[in-house]
């Protein structure tokens, strides 16, 4: 542990605590059973009409949809899973556990999402050059490299890796979220692609929350400016993606209008970790405002009672754990 985070509550090893119950972090335990309330599988994906709708796209909506599909089943679970899993080593309550325990297993069922969907739809070898040529993106490079800037680095503070955390699940893919709802749910067509679609958006919006919530209850925090750093430095690289790699417009939607919404995504995130909007703007596609938690909780104008009754145990358990001279078993609240 870093010596400015030897006072976090949240990632201090607590050997005195053996089961899960009594709940001790209320509201991160309420955000895992809201994940685990919303549990869905690929089998509930039904894509037989997908199919024959498929054929009714044009040859740009179809690229547009399998670099999505290939950036998603070939970078973005991959590292999703690998940053999940840095995460829940690193925090020391069964609550948080539980809830990032959670979203690996969802990561594996959106992987096979992904898979059924370029299964089901990409069936010619002609499609194998564009799944090949994904991971050379200059956007899909630059989204690693900001990843690993920002939520690899091991000298950050965990803080400021769960506002790396809270971007990438919130603005990576944001613009094709809402390109995709807007091709599929408005018009009526794909619902296979429109439901998958659909929960991966919301739950994306869980996990973005999740990182704000962990945020709220630690004592050290990054300076505003490097908030403000990390999700202007992933808004710029996401709209970059659609003027260059996934072209919006060979979707048929507006370039502006998505810079917009993903730029709107990034000012919820800014105040949900306590900064002042960046860019003013407000969300173009009000069909997305259900799609997305995001925003809709702001973690710094509610109390937050978790971590003053983890602090409070904390130090009876330190006092409890100091009569060492005693060989009876103490069943307290620790246990």
């Amino acid at each position: 542990m870093k010596e400015g985070e030897k006072d976090e509550v949240l990632l201090m090893e607590n050997k005195r605590r053996f089961v899960m119950f009594p709940i001790k972090y209320h509201e991160i335990w309420a955000a895992y059973k809201k994940v685990e309330a919303a549990f869905w599988t690929a089998e509930d994906m039904e894509l037989a009409k997908d199919v024959k709708d498929w054929e009714t796209l044009s040859a740009g909506q179809k690229e547009f949809f399998g670099n999505y599909l290939a950036i998603c089943s070939r970078t973005d679970n991959i590292v999703n899973k690998n940053i999940v899993e840095k995460f829940s080593a690193e925090l020391q309550n069964p609550e948080g556990k539980s809830f990032y325990g959670f979203q690996i297993m969802m990561e594996n069922i959106y992987d096979e999402i992904y898979s059924m969907l370029v299964d089901a739809l990409f069936t010619s070898v002609d499609n194998i050059p564009l799944f090949k040529a994904v991971c050379q993106q200059e956007e899909v490079k630059a989204k690693s490299e900001w990843a690993h800037r920002w939520v690899f680095d091991d000298e950050s503070l965990y803080a400021e890796r769960l506002v790396a955390s809270a971007a990438r699940e919130g603005i990576f893919m944001s613009g094709a979220f809402a390109a995709l709802y807007w091709l599929t749910k408005e018009k009526g067509i794909m619902p296979g692609v429109a439901m998958a679609t659909n929960h991966i958006c919301r739950d994306r919006g869980f996990y973005a929350d999740f990182a704000c919530l962990l945020f709220a209850h630690l004592k050290t925090k990054p300076n505003p400016k490097i908030i403000e750093q990390i999700i202007t430095e992933a808004v710029e690289i996401e709209k970059a993606h659609y003027r260059n790699s996934m072209p919006i417009e060979k979707l048929g939607m507006d370039l502006k209008e998505i810079d917009q919404y993903i730029e709107s995504v990034a000012d919820k995130l800014l105040v949900s970790f306590g900064n002042e909007k960046f860019y003013n703007a407000t969300n173009p596609f009000p069909f997305m405002e259900e799609a997305t938690s995001i925003g809709k909780t702001n973690f710094f104008e509610k109390k937050v009672s978790d971590y003053q009754k983890a602090s409070a145990t904390s130090g009876t358990a330190k006092t409890a754990g100091s009569v060492a001279s005693s060989d009876k078993i103490k069943f307290d609240s620790d246990f």
